[in-house]
């Protein structure tokens, strides 16, 4: 028992060694770290060892003004959107006349406090492609849409020198429909099918973070600028830095080519030079930048073509390279030349576009093919091609396809109609193209000529 009570003791012992030795060691050791890091001992250290001293949290009042730049219908909305921040009834901003703070407008701030975007807008069949704000300061008029004239009523007048019109979103398409004189500007949520979007300032919304007007608001002075910076963003509508351009994450882009015809004087030049990528030149990087890049191609590929004159085309199975080089996803086939070396050469071409794993539409391997939708998914949205062959099927050529070879799908109103009818019900867009007639002139008046290839020929 004695053995017993000695060991017990001598155990006690040990386990009080080490609690002693932490509380000699700790103290010892945050005056050695204070000592190597900032060169003195803080009193409070030497308290807060000793004495639980609970922070001291100090509540400030932020004093903000505004620079004369701020429309005053601006300056309302940040002042309501941080007015009710307040700890114990003590206000979090005050907004005075001489601040310690002061939001301006900065046209390079990175991360602005606030900023508002609008898209300049015509309307979709418009010629007109672009704009910009010496262009403002001579146009009819301007609308914005109702949705942000408590904004754009602050500041266009003194940005362009001129009045604003108020209109809906809705109706904005009608205004600008009159005259390409007047110019639209809406948000992005605002964009739609009636409304072309214009360049702005050689920049393009869809392309990169120009081709809008932009306000952008920065917060200046005070010593704790970014913390400021930061409470007034999180409580008031803003987009960041680069995100204040527009949103492209879910928008598809299409790159659309016109009739592509590797043939004639073209062939002549990618064989001379043996580079059978030549026209992807300086096209290939620009048609490839795209969620789906389509071409009209309407020559079939022939081995041992030497088509370098006359309008019978064919192409050198080499020239594919050149599609390959510009991204294709898509190919148009309506054209009425992929028969000129007959429908065989056309159907082994098709067949080529399919091992690659390009779609196609608007002509194919037999009438069923040719006549077919093709449906596209791209980011969320459902996309529908349909396309015809009007000329040829006017003409009654055998550029047509039907039920035994390849060729061009057929054109009549009420296919068209059918067509499109089945096509809004499954998709988000569709896009209809045609091949349609030569046309060499254009007379004022509404006159019909006799269709074909003629000189004097006029649509």
């Amino acid at each position: 028992m004695l053995q017993s009570y000695t060991m017990k003791k001598k155990q006690s012992r040990n386990r009080k060694f080490p609690l002693l030795f932490l509380y000699i060691i700790i103290p010892f050791l945050t005056f050695f770290f204070y000592l190597i890091t900032i060169g003195h001992i803080p009193p409070f250290a030497v308290l807060g060892i000793f004495v639980n001293v609970p922070p001291k949290v100090e509540y400030e009042t932020f004093k903000i003004s505004f620079d004369d730049s701020v429309p005053s219908e601006i300056e309302k909305y940040i002042v309501s959107s941080v007015d009710d921040i307040a700890l114990d009834g003590k206000k979090r901003f005050e907004f005075v006349e001489k601040g310690d703070y002061v939001i301006k407008y900065s046209k390079d701030v990175e991360v602005p406090v606030y900023a508002k975007e609008y898209i300049p807008v015509g309307h979709m069949y418009w010629v007109k492609g672009e704009t910009s704000l010496e262009d403002l300061k001579s146009v009819k008029g301007i609308y914005v849409s109702s949705n942000e004239y408590e904004f754009a009523k602050g500041y266009f007048p003194e940005l362009v020198g001129s009045d604003i019109t108020v209109v809906s979103a809705e109706d904005m398409a009608i205004k600008l429909k009159s005259s390409e004189e007047y110019i639209g500007f809406v948000t992005s949520n605002e964009l739609s099918s009636d409304l072309k979007v214009l360049s702005w300032e050689d920049g393009y919304i869809f392309n990169d973070d120009g081709g809008s007007l932009k306000l952008r608001y920065a917060l200046e002075g005070g010593k704790r600028n970014e913390f400021v910076k930061g409470i007034l963003s999180r409580n008031i509508e803003r987009k960041y830095g680069e995100s204040v351009g527009m949103d492209l994450t879910n928008v598809a882009k299409i790159n659309m080519s016109g009739v592509v015809a590797m043939s004639r004087g073209l062939a002549s030049k990618m064989d001379s030079l043996k580079n059978y990528e030549y026209p992807a030149r300086d096209l290939g990087e620009f048609l490839s930048d795209a969620d789906l890049t389509h071409i009209s191609n309407e020559v079939s590929f022939v081995e041992g073509c030497t088509g370098y004159t006359g309008m019978r085309f064919c192409s050198n199975p080499k020239y594919i390279e050149t599609l390959k080089k510009s991204g294709v996803d898509i190919v148009e086939l309506t054209g009425n030349h992929n028969n000129d070396y007959g429908s065989t050469n056309n159907a082994n071409t098709i067949q080529v576009y399919n091992d690659l794993g390009w779609d196609h539409f608007g002509g194919g391997l037999d009438i069923t093919d040719a006549s077919k939708i093709l449906y596209k998914e791209v980011k969320g949205s459902t996309i529908a091609f349909v396309g015809y062959n009007y000329y040829d099927t006017m003409l009654n050529t055998g550029a047509i396809a039907s039920d035994t070879h390849a060729g061009a799908n057929s054109y009549s109103v009420a296919k068209l109609e059918r067509d499109i009818k089945i096509a809004r019900e499954n998709a988000d867009v569709v896009i209809v193209t045609f091949q349609f007639q030569e046309c060499y002139s254009y007379p004022d008046t509404d006159v019909i000529y006799k269709t074909g290839y003629y000189p004097f020929f006029v649509c």
